[in-house]
């Protein structure tokens, strides 16, 4: 049962702290945040600290309107005090304190699920092998979960809508921003058969940061990272590094050209140790392990 207070309280926290970054959570106690607001409004030594500060100048009608917003559009608001929130999101150093969600949460939150990443400008070749991977692991009914970017990321959603499979899209941006542009009804489709999800107000306008601070989710409620194809600099390898912290294990298609640098990336993961995947049955055996099935 979602309680209007503590969503209204969580909303106001966001709004005062920003999107992502662990400051909050030196202020907050993610199991009582009434209790955290508490003492920190009763804090002498606060009293001119900025975020405590923003966090009073927060208007009612602010929060009113977010989730009017909400409301009319169909998102949900999910925060660390409702039932809904993902387990796997609490665990990290800087959970989200608001996730706006576009469909099912049931359908891919705390479910064997792998993070399908790999660069916007990929080869066709890249592209087919992340349709392929995604239909294959959605037809053994795990979650296949990407960022909604171009190339790599789109192709593992539509992969896995193909097979009618479950897929959540995590946005670097609001669920109601048309980005990238065109792509509004891949979003609603998504929705349909899984969820389109975003720490993000869902009238934010996409920015580079957003991406990497996104990437944390991505791997957060995924069991396990693919990469298809990944440059020395592609922005997947952020992803990674979150999911290497967070104990994740790493599966890496090999390389289609050692001597194209665009393929840099899963080279030098595969240097370091990642596991090297040539079939989508490796990944669904991993994940069934995982979960004991």
């Amino acid at each position: 049962m979602i309680d209007p207070e503590l969503t209204a309280l969580w909303l106001r926290i966001t709004l005062a702290f920003g999107f992502g970054g662990s400051k909050k959570w030196q202020y907050i106690d993610i199991d009582d945040p009434k209790e955290s607001i508490a003492k920190l409004s009763s804090n002498v030594a606060l009293q001119n600290d900025r975020h405590i500060n923003k966090y009073r100048n927060v208007s009612s009608k602010q929060i009113d309107s977010i989730i009017d917003l909400c409301k009319r559009n169909d998102i949900v608001i999910i925060t660390p005090s409702d039932e809904e929130y993902p387990a796997k999101l609490r665990c990290l150093v800087d959970p989200p304190s608001a996730l706006f969600v576009l469909g099912d949460v049931k359908k891919v939150f705390d479910v064997p699920s792998v993070a399908v990443v790999g660069a916007r400008e990929s080869c066709e070749y890249s592209q087919q092998l992340a349709k392929v991977f995604s239909s294959s692991l959605a037809r053994y009914g795990v979650n296949v979960i990407s960022g909604f970017a171009r190339g790599i990321d789109r192709c593992a959603h539509v992969g896995a809508l193909e097979q009618q499979g479950t897929t959540a899209a995590v946005l670097g941006c609001g669920i109601l921003h048309d980005y990238p542009k065109g792509t509004m009804r891949l979003k609603r489709l998504i929705a349909e058969h899984g969820a389109v999800i975003s720490e993000y107000l869902p009238t934010t306008t996409p920015a580079k940061e957003y991406f990497k601070v996104r990437n944390r989710i991505i791997s957060g409620l995924s069991d396990c990272v693919l990469v298809v194809e990944a440059s020395e600099r592609s922005g997947s390898l952020n992803t990674v590094n979150h999911a290497l912290e967070q104990g994740k294990d790493v599966f890496v298609i090999p390389p289609h050209d050692l001597f194209d640098p665009a393929f840099d990336g899963q080279s030098a993961l595969l240097l370091d140790g990642a596991q090297i995947a040539v079939d989508p049955e490796q990944i669904s055996d991993h994940l069934m392990r995982l979960y004991g099935l």
